[in-house]
This record gives C-alpha cells, structure tokens and sequence, in this order.
C-alpha cells in the first residue's frame, strides 16, 4: 500500500470533521439571524406601541392607563436589552465556530497537499520503473538481434 493510500482514511476524516464545523458555523450564523429578527420585531412593536401611547395621550387617557403604557415599555425596552445580550452571545459562538471551521479547513488543505506530493513521487517512482523496464527490453531486443 502506497504512501498517498494509508493516507485516504486520514484525509477523509479531516474532510467529514471539515464538513461537520461548516455545517455548525452555517447553523449558528442562522441562529444569530434569527437572533437580529427577534429584535428588530421587539424594536418594531415598541415603536409601535409608544406610538400608541402618545396617541392615547393626546386623545386623553387616566394615570392609571398611563403608568401600564409606562411599565410595559420599560419591559419592551428590557427585553430589547436582553435580546442584544443574545445577539452578542450569538456572535461570540459564530467566532468560535468560524475560528474551528478555518483551523480544520488549514489541516484539510495541508493533508491533500502531502497527499498529492506523495502521489506525484508516486507516479514519478512508477514512471521510473517503467522506464527502466523498457530500457531493459530494448537491450535485451539489441543484444538478441545482435545474437541472430
């Protein structure tokens, strides 16, 4: 077994753990996308939900109303807060994952790279040898000729 062949089995790991950390880094790309989404709704309905509020205000409403238009902003604007902290967690795990997908990607390259060295010397070993055993047919034709 040649040298490039003991290699395959090594070389196909790398490629599957290559292809595993992409598909991670994609899925969590995805999640923060949907992370950024979360919040842009959030910051959706609180814009329009103080709109709502001034416009109850103009119209006249009591305190009590006022006070629960107040709360419930505070707490959109917390979970606006919140979700920014996902947004952030989310981007810190899409750094790790690119950093494993690009290490992985580097030792996936620099294996088919020795592979394909070890295959060129390969074949320039085997095209040696065939050389050399047409040579030694066209003397062994000569000296045989030269016998007759």
């Amino acid at each position: 077994m040649t040298k490039s062949e003991r290699l395959k089995p090594v070389t196909h790991l790398a490629e599957t753990r290559e292809r595993d950390a992409a598909r991670l880094m994609g899925e969590q790309q995805q999640d923060l996308d949907q992370q950024y989404r979360k919040l842009d709704e959030l910051r959706g309905y609180r814009a329009e939900y103080a709109q709502r509020m001034q416009s109850a205000g103009t119209d006249g409403i009591g305190a009590g109303q006022m006070v629960e238009y107040g709360n419930f902003l505070r707490r959109l604007d917390e979970a606006a807060r919140f979700q920014q902290q996902k947004i952030e967690e989310s981007k810190r795990l899409l750094e790790i994952r690119s950093r494993e997908w690009r290490a992985l990607r580097t030792k996936t390259e620099a294996l088919n790279k020795v592979v394909s060295r070890f295959h060129a010397e390969e074949q320039r070993l085997e095209d040696r040898r065939e050389q050399n055993e047409n040579d030694e047919r066209a003397q062994h034709r000569r000296s045989d000729f030269n016998n007759y």
